[in-house]
């Protein structure tokens, strides 16, 4: 089975000091409806992400980042003749926030 990723961002440097980022990612689930299961839920996921970096000084930059992921709901439906039956729809989401200090020398 194939997967396929793709991703694309931008950065626009507002002046020396300051610049803006952006991104947005789109990734397949290597999981299909026949093998997902309860331990590993996982669908086609989007990722949208926001940061700023900052130059107070010519060797320092501090850079801000903000991420959300969201993915497709998908069903689990597993039958077993030793666990019973299971049924379950899942939708999964997260936030990440990330920062950096970078000096240079």
């Amino acid at each position: 089975m194939t997967q396929w990723a793709h991703a694309i961002g931008a950065a626009y440097k507002v002046n020396d000091r300051w610049v803006l980022r952006t991104g947005l990612s789109m990734d397949q689930s290597p999981a299909n409806n026949t093998n997902r299961g309860p331990r590993i839920p996982t669908g086609d996921r989007t990722v949208v992400s926001f940061g700023a970096g900052w130059t107070p000084v010519d060797n320092v930059t501090i850079d801000v980042a903000y991420s959300y992921l969201w993915e497709e709901s998908v069903r689990v439906n597993e039958v077993s003749a030793t666990r019973g039956a299971y049924s379950a729809k899942y939708k999964n989401s997260a936030s990440g926030l990330g920062t950096s200090v970078s000096y240079r020398f």
